[in-house]
């Protein structure tokens, strides 16, 4: 007989290397260097521990409907493309560290890419997420690819809230294609 397991935490997403602009890896270094209480050796190392979750995009097909003989309405499933069916959305949220420069970093390199003069940086590298089993082995893996970033939620500060608390925010990813991989390794 086997449990099924009740983990929704059986995934692997890292940043891939380049995702964070080498300015912005160079800039930021001496700051994860001097703190005591960080364990990583460069940006893209310390982005990526701070994943709390993934939304993975949603499916929805419209379909079409015709008026049979006598007034009755049947539906047929949608001619469209089915990559057309996906949401084409993903949205990554991120915890919040100290002095939020998780966040800080996460906008300084959104602003780099969203500049158009670097012509070959129109995407992203390719995103993944890889779904573990019960023993920790990869079983399907998702590729997300060329995405861009669409949107980077707000942060709120306040005087008034001094209780130590749990705080995020989102990033969300528009790609252009979904590729599902089994694997069998």
């Amino acid at each position: 007989m086997s449990i099924i397991n009740s983990n929704s935490s059986n995934f692997i997403f890292t940043f891939p290397k380049g995702f964070f602009n080498p300015t912005i890896e160079a800039k930021y270094l001496p700051y994860i260097k001097r703190q005591p209480d960080l364990i990583w050796d460069d940006v893209t190392g310390l982005m990526n521990s701070q994943v709390q979750s993934i939304s993975m995009p949603s499916l929805s097909m419209t379909p079409v409907e015709q008026v049979r003989k006598g007034g009755k309405m049947q539906s047929y499933k949608s001619a469209r493309p089915v990559p057309d069916y996906f949401s084409n959305e993903m949205t990554v949220t991120m915890r919040c560290l100290n002095g939020y420069i998780n966040y800080w970093i996460f906008l300084e390199n959104l602003l780099m890419h969203l500049d158009l003069v670097d012509e070959d940086g129109l995407y992203f590298e390719d995103l993944y997420i890889r779904m573990l089993n019960q023993e920790g082995y990869i079983v399907q893996t998702v590729r997300f690819q060329k995405p861009t970033i669409t949107n980077l939620s707000e942060i709120s500060l306040s005087y008034s809230d001094n209780n130590p608390s749990f705080k995020t925010f989102d990033c969300t990813f528009r790609y252009n294609a979904l590729e599902l991989i089994v694997e069998n390794d």
